[in-house]
């Protein structure tokens, strides 16, 4: 399966979701969107609520110091029609607290107790698939020190513990994306893997990787799959 730019011009969009991580870049674009679309959100933070501006009437922030506070996180989910995950491993990012992999069984039981059952989660392109043997590109960055080491392997520990069961009874996309800052502000192209893929190894932007993100929230063309989304190959 492969989506290209041109099929989001007609794709429904959420009506609010809640984005884990919306101080990082790439949360800054989903909330960039969102104020242009009227989407609500719940801006989900660890600290420093005031560094989310211009937050519309029907939106919020939340403080959420851990991800294993489970009723913290409830209430954060309350009102969202899908949770939208990227976190991204800073240096201060050492304690388990802070971990995707580490809180993924809560995450799940308070999305249940909030009656939001849609997650859509950021991964990196050099992954493979849940279920698969982790690629040579990402044993290789796992194995390097500090924060990209430690960052590879939390990727890759989200990957495996989807594999295994973790998010059984949600409807979980895991995207394998090609974005960063200096990303090309286009719409992506998605396809469910490698084989007749599109897809290049180049970026696009934190705002057109946001608004596939939401655009996905809503049309579920890649449930409890883990599509590769980048720009178009040329």
């Amino acid at each position: 399966m492969t989506t290209s730019a041109t099929d989001s011009l007609s794709r429904p969009l959420p009506h609010h979701v809640a984005v884990i991580g919306a101080a990082g870049g790439l949360g800054q674009g989903i909330l960039s969107v969102c104020r242009a679309e009227g989407i609500g959100f719940t801006a989900i933070v660890r600290s420093r609520p005031e560094r989310i501006t211009d937050v519309p009437s029907g939106s919020r922030v939340a403080v959420v110091r851990s991800l294993a506070d489970r009723a913290t996180l409830t209430e954060a989910y309350s009102g969202a029609g899908a949770v939208l995950a990227v976190l991204g491993l800073t240096s201060t990012s050492h304690d388990r607290s802070a971990l995707l992999s580490a809180n993924m069984a809560t995450v799940e039981e308070s999305m249940f107790a909030a009656g939001v059952d849609r997650i859509i989660v950021i991964n990196t392109m050099l992954a493979s698939p849940p279920g698969r043997p982790a690629s040579r590109a990402m044993r290789f960055f796992s194995w390097m020190p500090g924060t990209m080491g430690r960052g590879a392997s939390e990727q890759q520990a989200v990957v495996d513990a989807l594999g295994t069961g973790a998010f059984s009874s949600l409807r979980w996309t895991l995207v394998r994306a090609g974005v960063n800052s200096r990303g090309k502000d286009e719409g992506p192209v998605a396809s469910a893997d490698w084989d007749g893929a599109l897809n290049s190894w180049f970026p696009v932007s934190y705002e057109a990787m946001g608004r596939w993100m939401l655009e996905e929230a809503a049309a579920n063309k890649f449930v409890r799959a883990a599509p590769l989304v980048s720009r178009c190959r040329r």
